[in-house]
């Protein structure tokens, strides 16, 4: 899908036709707007872009709302919140003692 020559942008109702097309050339399911916003938002969590960012990408009106619709995709921060909080006590010099 490319961009008009005149350099306007792309009408949703073209971009979604396209789709709808292109999916159904290749035997695939049916693949809606929504489906699209929420591999965009996929992609982006797993690459770890700030939350905040993702949630200004997709214009949610709220960040509750991007943690509400993509949280479960949200493994790796309870991961990077334990390593932060590990590296910043052992900068302190205090002792982290691991659960087994």
């Amino acid at each position: 899908m490319s961009s008009p020559e005149d350099g306007s942008p792309l009408r949703p109702q073209s971009v979604l036709v396209e789709l709808r097309r292109r999916s159904a050339e290749l035997n695939l399911p049916r693949i809606g707007v929504h489906d699209l916003r929420h591999t965009a938002a996929t992609i982006m969590i797993s690459s770890r872009v700030p939350l905040a960012v993702v949630s200004k990408t997709l214009r949610h009106s709220t960040l509750s709302t991007t943690v509400n619709l993509s949280g479960h995709l949200l493994p790796h921060a309870a991961r990077d919140a334990v390593t932060a909080l590990e590296k910043a006590y052992k900068k302190a010099g205090l002792a982290v003692r691991r659960r087994r």
